[in-house]
């Protein structure tokens, strides 16, 4: 087993021993949720908000970061988007979509493209939007396209996107240098592009 499988397994591991006191706790909310007059007002409002975040960044992680054990199997859009969604939008980050309609999207290019929108994010700055990009048809390619005023590819992740960089990432740009991993499981190459107030990041099949 090479050390980014290894690596991989743990990942996979910590989500899965994390998932359920999680789900509990969402699911005790709900209930909560049930029994409360005000529906979930105030301060059992933020730990519903804080709880399904939680169980949201979870999901995606696991996809993002964890092992794939079945390379046949798939995800089905309407769940990657979701996924995608729910753990990186906020009210300084937009997130636009193409091609939602078509087949399932295989569990490695499923997690290319979350590794492919944390790195997009990372190029992003401070506020601006995400685009992404499906294959209408097949699996590849995908692309996703970080807009801002401040957006922008630093040299050292040019380096790891090319698998050529000697110093291993901090925890902030990880998903860089996982990327050539990613997309050598998938039978894909990364390619950058950069415009205006713009980056683009695509995974063409090989």
């Amino acid at each position: 087993m090479t050390e980014s499988a290894l690596a991989e397994t743990v990942c996979a591991r910590i989500c899965h021993d994390l998932s359920s006191p999680v789900g509990a706790l969402v699911n005790g909310i709900d209930l909560l949720r049930e029994i409360t007059p005000d529906g979930g007002a105030g301060e059992l409002g933020m730990i519903i908000q804080t709880a399904d975040r939680a169980a949201a960044l979870l999901k995606f992680h696991r996809l993002a970061f964890g092992a794939v054990a079945d390379r046949a199997a798939s995800l089905r859009r309407a769940e990657l988007r979701e996924r995608i969604e729910m753990a990186t939008s906020g009210p300084r980050v937009s997130l636009g979509w193409s091609a939602l309609e078509g087949p399932p999207v295989a569990l490695p290019v499923a997690r290319l493209t979350c590794l492919l929108v944390l790195a997009a994010r990372g190029c992003l700055g401070l506020a601006g939007g995400l685009k992404i990009i499906l294959s209408a048809r097949d699996a590849l390619p995908v692309s996703v396209i970080a807009e801002g005023d401040r957006v922008g590819i630093t040299p050292d992740q040019r380096r790891w996107l090319a698998s050529a960089h000697d110093r291993h990432p901090d925890s902030r740009e990880v998903e860089f240098a996982l990327l050539p991993l990613a997309a050598r499981a998938a039978a894909a190459r990364i390619l950058v592009s950069e415009g205006e107030r713009q980056v683009a990041l695509r995974a063409v099949a090989i």
